[in-house]
């Protein structure tokens, strides 16, 4: 037979809580050791001789190892994780280049509001990393608050139509009465149009979006059996709050506030040993909250659990995860969630235990040592210099020996030698020394920090193989370093960052802005819904390989490695066209610059169109570079045509020249040879039968010349059919280029 279920009411829920407050883990009541160590830590952290630490002698000096544990961890950690302000890094399944850009844009958008949205969010984030460092376990919530801000506006004249499309927004109302102007005001145009006069408004513009808080450790609680908050029945965080407050904020809620606080879980003391320790470390004494003797009611604080606890209200056997917050046995408010909103970070882990070890309690027994040992070099030193004196009553004045006067003469009844004798103090051990540097090297040791690893160690410097000594201690404190911010990484950051980017989609309703590494950019709530569900988180902490200087380094090397990537026959098909853009972008945020400054994204709209407007300047000097060259080359053929011509001009004249010179030779041949005819008639002597002159070799030198000018004249055409050619040549291949 079937067994039928109860549903847990109000009652069993309320009943529930404050068993599981009570059973829980954390608190400084149920957590006695655990909450002791915590606070010996503040005092040990602040030097203050309380606690542990408390001065059985004169000497109140505490050891400054602790506070120098504390701050230097710090200072390492928030270097290591918050320096770049950039903790999330949010990397898709798939290589589509849709999944790529969304992971690119939630990283973006977290990083924005852990840091920019929340104005103290790094503050918040080192002193969530500094409580992991002093007291071990250190916890941080975050949740969505709705916020808004209201803005004044005035108009003494505006337009009808301007004031209706102002309006149309939702978020802006008119405040007072709206004044209309009873004639109409003319536009240059002749068109008419009532103003209105004295018109203000109120926008309200929307500032909610995810809020951190860190969490006192004597106010987080969780269930025993638990290792960590994801495998946790319970969580729970105890606040103190006035009734005043309680009724501000859950106003809306149908519930009677005068009953708040009646019953007897109210903490009308506020008392917590850790807090007041915290508070005495900061120099406030006596310290109290409002309790009841408070006059004003409003003002009476009362104790408020906001707590995440699986039950199963419905009656359906499955017990599920429940906000709930209450005050007393009042129930506050109550929703089904999906996870726990709470992020814990621990140093050093003990295995399978929620509760781990943190840095300084390394460190304690070292501390309390070397506190004792200086107390008492202190005290040593003390005594020599201001010693015990022994003295007989009946014969000293004890009063002016307690009181010395610079040439006080005190009266003695007897022999004052006898009198007075002064104690000599306990000559100093000859190995206390030696035992504080011993026990320096174990606090080394215990805790993995040194002045080499802080940079502090000058020593090194004066002996030989400086470098490598430097190097291997470093090396040395560094791993230790690394190996706890990796644990920071991997647990609580991760958890925050994946938190942080779920509570921006389930409430974001309103565009929201961001920054990238290439200037502002908005995301509205239905871009931020579409993103993939299937997105990793791998946070790159600024450790180790993964550092800025050793990445930064590692890509300049990369930049002699792209190009020769790039001959090769198939780059085209696996090398990013943005990879030069790219891998410059990511070598100046390593190096810790602003990219804007240097690089212009070519994947925007506006650089595209400089690039083609910088094409077509680049084309029109390359135009005109090869309309001057067309014209250099015509020009040339010009001038050698005109040579050419000169040359046949040049020809032809000799050409002529010898033709004159030989019909003249021929000329005066044959009047030389009529003369020798007629005086050879007239002496009746032989008529010679030709001219003396070789008028045939004449003619043929006059032909071969000819011949030769000719083939010159050839050749000369020639060799301008050749240029033509290769200018012609020239022209098809700038035009081939387009």
């Amino acid at each position: 037979m079937k067994t039928e279920i109860e549903k847990i009411d109000d009652d069993a829920l309320i009943e529930s809580i404050d068993r599981h407050m009570r059973n829980a883990t954390g608190g400084n009541t149920n957590s006695s050791d655990v909450s002791k160590r915590r606070e010996n830590a503040v005092y040990e952290m602040s030097l203050e001789a309380q606690g542990d630490l408390k001065p059985q002698g004169v000497s109140k000096i505490v050891s400054s190892d602790s506070a120098e544990i504390a701050e230097g961890y710090t200072a390492l950690l928030t270097k290591l994780l918050l320096d770049n302000n950039k903790l999330a890094l949010f990397t898709p399944y798939s290589n589509d280049m849709a999944a790529v850009k969304a992971s690119q844009i939630a990283s973006d958008v977290v990083n924005y509001c852990l840091f920019n949205s929340n104005p103290d969010g790094w503050s918040k984030l080192s002193t969530w990393i500094k409580s992991a460092v002093v007291f071990g376990n250190s916890a941080l919530t975050w949740g969505w608050e709705e916020h808004y801000d209201y803005v004044v506006e005035e108009y003494e004249t505006i337009e009808e139509g301007v004031l209706d499309q102002i309006l149309s927004d939702p978020n802006v109302e008119v405040i007072g009465d709206l004044l209309v102007n009873d004639e109409p005001t003319m536009n240059p145009d002749g068109t008419s149009y009532y103003s209105f006069v004295d018109v203000r408004l109120r926008r309200k513009i929307d500032k909610s979006g995810v809020k951190l808080r860190t969490i006192p450790p004597e106010s987080f609680l969780i269930d025993r059996a638990a290792s960590s908050v994801i495998d946790a029945t319970f969580v729970g965080i105890v606040t103190e709050m006035t009734r005043s407050d309680v009724r501000r904020t859950w106003s809306d809620q149908d519930i009677d506030f005068d009953e708040i606080g009646e019953e007897s879980t109210v903490r009308s003391s506020g008392f917590s040993y850790e807090a007041f320790a915290r508070k005495d470390a900061g120099g406030i004494q006596n310290w109290v909250t409002n309790n009841d003797d408070d006059e004003d009611e409003a003002n009476i604080s009362i104790t408020v659990v906001e707590c995440w606890i699986r039950s199963d209200r419905d009656g359906d056997g499955i017990a599920e995860l429940k906000h709930v917050i209450k005050a007393g046995n009042t129930i506050l408010e109550e929703d089904d969630v999906a996870y726990v909103p709470v992020a814990v970070l621990n140093p050093i882990e003990i295995p399978h235990e929620f509760y781990g070890l943190s840095l300084l309690d390394m460190a304690r027994p070292q501390t309390q040592a070397t506190t004792a040992i200086l107390r008492g070099f202190v005290e040593n030193v003390y005594f020599g210099n201001y010693g015990r004196t022994l003295a007989d009553p009946n014969v000293v004045d004890f009063s002016a020996l307690q009181n010395p006067v610079p040439k006080q003469i005190i009266p003695t009844n007897g022999n004052p030698a006898a009198a007075v004798q002064q104690l000599q103090p306990e000559p100093m051990s000859a190995g206390t020394t030696g035992m504080l540097e011993f026990l320096g090297l174990q606090k080394e040791q215990s805790t993995g920090l040194s002045k080499t690893a802080m940079g502090l160690n000058d020593t090194l410097y004066v002996s030989g193989n400086s470098e490598q000594k430097m190097a291997g201690a470093q090396n040395a404190a560094q791993i230790r370093v690394e190996h706890i911010a990796r644990r920071f990484v991997e647990t609580g950051i991760k958890d925050l960052c994946r938190g942080v980017l779920r509570e921006m989609k389930s409430n974001l309703k309103n565009p929201t802005m961001y920054k990238t590494d290439k200037g502002y950019a908005s995301l509205t709530p239905q871009e931020l819904q579409m993103m993939p569900g299937n997105m990793d988180l791998d946070i790159q902490a600024n450790i180790g390989e993964n550092s800025n200087s050793s990445l930064a380094e590692k890509l300049i090397q990369l930049t002699q490695l792209l190009p020769q990537m790039a001959q090769s026959e198939t780059s085209e098909a696996f090398i990013n066209p943005m990879s030069s853009y790219n891998l410059a972008l990511d070598i100046l945020k390593n190096m810790g610059m602003d990219p804007t400054r240097f690089l212009n994204d070519p994947s925007t709209q506006e650089f595209q169109q400089a690039q083609q407007e910088a094409q077509q300047k680049k084309k029109q000097k390359q135009n005109l570079k090869e309309q001057a060259e067309q014209a250099a080359i015509q020009l040339e053929l010009a001038s050698q045509e005109a040579n050419i011509s000169l040359i046949k001009a040049e020809a032809d004249n000799k050409k002529i020249d010898n033709k004159r010179q030989l019909l003249q030779a021929a000329d005066n041949s044959n009047r030389e040879w009529a003369e020798l005819a007629v005086k050879a008639q007239k002496d009746g002597a032989q008529v010679p039968s030709q001219p003396p002159t070789d008028f045939l070799s004449l003619y043929q030198d006059t032909e071969e010349s000819e011949q030769i000018e000719a083939e010159q004249e050839k050749m000369m055409q020639e060799q301008q059919m050749i240029q033509e050619q290769q200018y012609a040549q020239q022209n098809n291949v700038n035009s081939g280029s387009y």
